[in-house]
């Protein structure tokens, strides 16, 4: 029966089929590989919050101006937009 760390882990619970040995160096690659993964899903996540967030701030700028240049928003409003959706 596995043990829990290794059920946390995600580790293999015991010896694999290559020469019936638990290769642990094989084990960390694959927990290094999952954080590696976790940590640039994070990473992308914060990037579009931080577009989002510019996004909205040239949003609320454009409506300062709404009623003196109407086509001066509209133009903001679509950098606002191209800038959200760009990666």
């Amino acid at each position: 029966m596995p043990s829990t760390a290794a059920i946390r882990s995600g580790l293999p619970a015991g010896p694999s089929s290559a020469g019936g040995r638990w290769s642990p160096l094989a084990g960390l690659t694959r927990l290094l590989g999952r954080y590696r993964e976790s940590r640039c899903e994070r990473a992308q996540q914060a990037q579009l919050a931080e577009r989002a967030q510019e996004a909205a701030a040239v949003r609320a700028y454009a409506q300062r101006f709404a009623s003196h240049d109407p086509r001066f928003v509209a133009d903001l409003l679509a950098v606002a937009e191209r800038h959200e959706r760009s990666r």
